[in-house]
């Protein structure tokens, strides 16, 4: 899949990543919200290029200070996306050996993102333990960032994303128009809800105006 990360311009399609980062904006500081998963139900929905571009999106807001962590751990995706390499993952961070502020990179001013350089054969291991709630508390102590975001594992595929959703204040859901199905999207949105609060559905890869653009439709449950 061609990731398009075009937050990082200007031009006309990065509007529909500021519409989508205005409603996350509004929604959150309305719950007191501040940890925000990010997940599909299968692979190629385009979660990762969502999640980038919609922190990016955050940080061009100078006032805010955004975090975005790679988590989807047996396919990571973040590194590869900026086109950045390194050795050292996440998994050391969330066990306590590694800090965050080593680990990350700065994008900017007011972004910082942890990414995964090899893949990891059984984050749910780690994801369940009581030290990874322990270390995301520490880091938001430390940095007190206005939102982090995660990067999730796909809902259908394992239960990665399951293990660690008690981590985060509410879920955000990328579906792909024409292969995403709407019971998979109701299977999904069922789970979420069960563990945290539903922000709502991006539909992605959605075709509907003739110039062949990528557009981007939301929409928002009411928990």
């Amino acid at each position: 899949m061609k990731r398009r990360l075009i937050s990082f311009g200007r031009q006309a399609e990065a509007t529909a990543f500021d519409v989508l980062r205005t409603k996350v904006l509004q929604l959150t500081g309305a719950n007191g919200w501040k940890r925000v998963a990010i997940t599909s139900p299968l692979p190629g929905s385009g979660k990762t290029t969502t999640s980038i571009n919609l922190a990016v999106a955050l940080a061009r807001q100078v006032d805010l200070r955004i975090i975005l962590i790679d988590l989807d751990m047996r396919r990571p995706a973040v590194a590869r996306s900026l086109g950045i390499s390194g050795k050292t993952g996440v998994a050391p961070v969330l066990e306590g050996r590694e800090s965050f502020g080593r680990q990350a990179r700065r994008l900017g001013d007011n972004l910082a993102v942890a990414m995964n350089f090899a893949a990891l054969r059984d984050p749910s291991d780690l994801f369940l333990r009581a030290r990874t709630s322990e270390v995301l508390d520490e880091i938001e102590a430390t940095y007190r960032p206005d939102l982090i975001l995660f990067d999730m594992p796909p809902l259908l595929v394992n239960d990665d994303a399951s293990a660690f959703l008690r981590n985060v204040d509410c879920a955000l859901m990328v579906a792909e128009a024409g292969a995403t199905t709407i019971s998979q999207v109701d299977v999904c949105e069922k789970e979420l809800a069960e563990q945290t609060n539903v922000l709502g559905v991006v539909l992605n890869k959605c075709r509907f105006f003739s110039d062949g653009y990528y557009r981007y439709y939301y929409a928002y449950g009411d928990d």
